[in-house]
């Protein structure tokens, strides 16, 4: 407990942190990684007695009963959520951020936003697009019949790990008489980017392309594109430490 409110003072935390002394529910819960000399070993780290008993870094997510709706764990010990995108992604609470990129184009109007302006190593950020499409009209999605399917494509950076699209909904709910799986209306798309080169990186633009075809009650428009720059920089290093083993316990 001593060591948790040292933490937590350093840190600026004040919401409550539980000390779990023995490890008791941790082992209760299964999160105690039996593998964690092979995971270390991948990152180059040498065996240490110290490193035993560690759990799997991860996330709970509980309704107001208690009952745990969700778990978000990553096959790297070292990949950590932003809270920003926790929040979103589990509670579906959008709030974007002050920095929003924004392009228009035929009868679709864009916006993109990171979940934090900046990245440290091996951080997931998640990238939120949010497509407005015109009254009247939709946009093929990517379980379409026909038309091209709606797709976000991220330009490469080295060392940026871009993750599966993930859509709001299959379907909008403007009540627009489009084929099966289009979207109408508003609906959003999250793509997770893992910035899991070594630090030094420094700051980055993430181009991003919307690719979709639009159409309405008459003909469907031709193939269209939007084009976003999304500015995030690199966290400094001053007064933290790289991730290691000793500080995932």
């Amino acid at each position: 407990m001593a060591i948790l409110s040292e933490f937590a003072a350093n840190h600026g935390i004040t919401y409550p942190l539980l000390s779990d002394e023995g490890s008791q529910v941790m082992r209760a819960l299964g999160l105690i990684n039996a593998r964690v000399q092979e995971d270390h070993a991948a990152y180059g780290i040498a065996p240490n007695p110290r490193h035993v008993g560690l759990p799997y870094p991860g996330v709970f997510v509980l309704d107001r009963d208690g009952v745990v709706t969700e778990k978000r764990f990553h096959e790297s010990y070292r990949e950590r959520d932003t809270g920003a995108g926790l929040i979103a992604q589990a509670l579906a609470v959008v709030t974007p951020p002050g920095t929003v990129a924004q392009a228009d184009g035929m009868a679709v109007s864009a916006r993109a936003w990171l979940d934090s302006p900046t990245y440290a190593f091996f951080q997931r950020v998640t990238l939120t697009i949010e497509l407005s499409i015109a009254a009247g009209h939709y946009v093929y999605g990517d379980q379409r019949e026909e038309g091209r399917p709606v797709s976000i494509e991220i330009d490469p950076i080295a060392g940026v790990e871009v993750g599966p699209t993930r859509w709001s909904k299959p379907r909008g709910a403007s009540g627009t008489d489009g084929p099966p799986w289009a979207h109408d209306g508003i609906v959003r798309a999250t793509v997770p980017l893992t910035f899991a080169a070594a630090p030094g990186g420094g700051d980055h633009v993430l181009g991003v392309t919307v690719r979709y075809q639009a159409g309405d009650d008459g003909p469907r428009l031709g193939p269209g594109s939007i084009r976003l720059a999304v500015p995030i920089k690199e966290a400094p290093l001053v007064g933290r430490s790289l991730p290691t083993a000793t500080a995932t316990g």
